[in-house]
């Protein structure tokens, strides 16, 4: 059953590189799931090997320790959240203004996506949440769960349009993918100095 869901998840990249390459270019989509894989390799470095957030159930497909679909898992729900902004306010994330609606409605779109996919992957113990708290959702899931969700779609759709300004829409890709790449480890710890703050509230706050 693992194997089964590990390959519809992992089906949803090739559709939606398709997707990515006739709305903008080849170009483009190279540099967001290529940066998006490095992003999934450090998050998940740093959230199961230095954090200690969680660990993983037994996958069949991985790369150096890593299940694959978390390499790519968050590229490819940041590429959904951002597409349903966009459709919702009709207007482009990557010429709107900095700051506007957008973000706000990829960190929400992170959040429900969130809701089933952590009640699904704890279902079939893909994952074990190692944080000890006493305020938990479902299967064992804390409620820092669904945020962690949020936190790195934003930043990392902010580092994608930091990487792109200035171009106009059209992508020099070397240039372009080495501004991805070194703003991802700022945007690992921008998360998980955040996911660490917000533990911390929830703790004073309710225990």
């Amino acid at each position: 059953m693992i194997l089964l869901i590990e390959l519809i998840i992992l089906l949803m990249t090739p559709i939606l590189v398709f997707h990515a390459i006739r709305s903008y270019s080849i170009e483009f989509a190279k540099i967001f799931w290529m940066s998006g894989l490095f992003l999934g390799a450090l998050r998940e470095f740093a959230l199961v090997y230095v954090s200690g957030l969680y660990s993983y159930g037994e996958f069949n497909i991985t790369i150096a320790g890593f299940p694959l679909v978390y390499l790519l898992l968050w590229s490819n729900l940041s590429y959904v959240s951002w597409q349903w902004s966009n459709n919702y306010l009709g207007l482009d994330y990557l010429k709107a203004q900095t700051w506007d609606h957008h973000l706000a409605l990829i960190f929400g779109t992170m959040i429900l996506i969130a809701f089933f996919m952590e009640s699904f992957f704890s279902q079939y113990q893909m994952i074990q949440w190692q944080l000890s708290t006493s305020l938990k959702l479902w299967g064992g899931v804390p409620v820092l769960g669904p945020f962690a969700y949020g936190f790195t779609s934003v930043f990392f759709m902010m580092s994608v349009k930091w990487a792109l300004r200035g171009n106009s829409g059209q992508t020099k890709v070397s240039l372009t993918l080495l501004k991805m790449m070194l703003s991802q480890p700022l945007v690992v710890l921008a998360l998980a100095g955040l996911l660490f703050c917000l533990n911390i509230l929830i703790i004073l706050i309710f225990q």
